[in-house]
């Protein structure tokens, strides 16, 4: 027995331990780098069960993207001929429905962020993002975020306004409600009055080439409307065969 657990001893490279505080109850005690596995140990109940997991270098490019691993009593050990290499996880817990990334695993203090389903708003994303994102990620996010805010406000502008079908009888409103907001409102005429069938929020607007744009409410749910303008004044709906056109354009 002394000799197995000097063998057992030997083998291991390295072990990382953390004060980390849980997100959403998942927290990483320590990290164990043997010549053949990386065994990670969390804390009691963090995870009821892991579905998939990856491995990621210092540089964050994948070392074992499919690794063979168990998962038995809160440990988690990923068989990798690499572990100390192994600076990052994203892990799949399939039975709570979420999925984490963390980095800095080969420190004292690693950074994760948690991502979790809510019915009312889809993926949700929990942790320090600061910490998680180097510099040089979170000035390309911000440069991509402005290239992106600057491409939806060029393709609203282009819609924005009141649409109608040629009968004069389907009303479409894209514009701002009153918190600012981007929203879409589809009516219809009946008895005399205008009747509001569907409505949503734009989230985001997905252009698609010079002509053709996605209107999403919130992207994780897969509410969508693509738009097709025809030139300045008339467009097309996916849920409709009729041309709309700019309500000073009806005649």
């Amino acid at each position: 027995m002394s000799f197995v657990f000097f063998t057992a001893c030997r083998n291991k490279m390295t072990t990382y331990t953390y004060e980390n505080e849980g997100i959403l109850d998942i927290k990483i005690e320590k990290a164990e780098a043997y010549i053949d596995k990386l065994v990670v140990t969390f804390a009691e109940g963090s995870l009821s069960g892991v579905k998939k997991a990856e491995c990621y270098g210092s540089d964050f490019a994948v070392i074992e993207e499919e690794p063979e691993f168990t998962f038995k009593n809160d440990v988690l050990t990923i068989e990798t001929d690499n572990a100390d290499m192994i600076s990052g996880m994203k892990v799949w817990d399939s039975d709570r429905d979420l999925y984490f990334y963390v980095r800095y695993m080969d420190s004292d203090s690693y950074a994760m962020l948690v991502y979790s389903w809510a019915d009312d708003v889809g993926y949700m994303v929990n942790g320090d993002e600061d910490a998680y994102y180097t510099q040089e990620e979170k000035d390309e996010q911000n440069e991509l975020a402005e290239i992106q805010a600057e491409a939806e406000a060029f393709a609203f502008s282009s819609i924005h306004g009141e649409w109608m079908n040629k009968n004069e009888t389907v009303r479409i409103l894209i514009d701002y409600n009153e918190n600012y907001e981007r929203c879409f409102s589809v009516c219809k005429l009946e008895n005399g009055e205008w009747i509001e069938y569907d409505s949503m929020l734009i989230g985001e607007i997905s252009p698609h080439g010079n002509d053709t744009m996605v209107l999403y409410d919130n992207p994780s749910f897969g509410r969508q409307v693509i738009v097709e303008l025809e030139d300045d004044n008339t467009m097309k709906f996916d849920y409709s065969e009729e041309v709309y056109y700019r309500k000073s354009d009806v005649n």
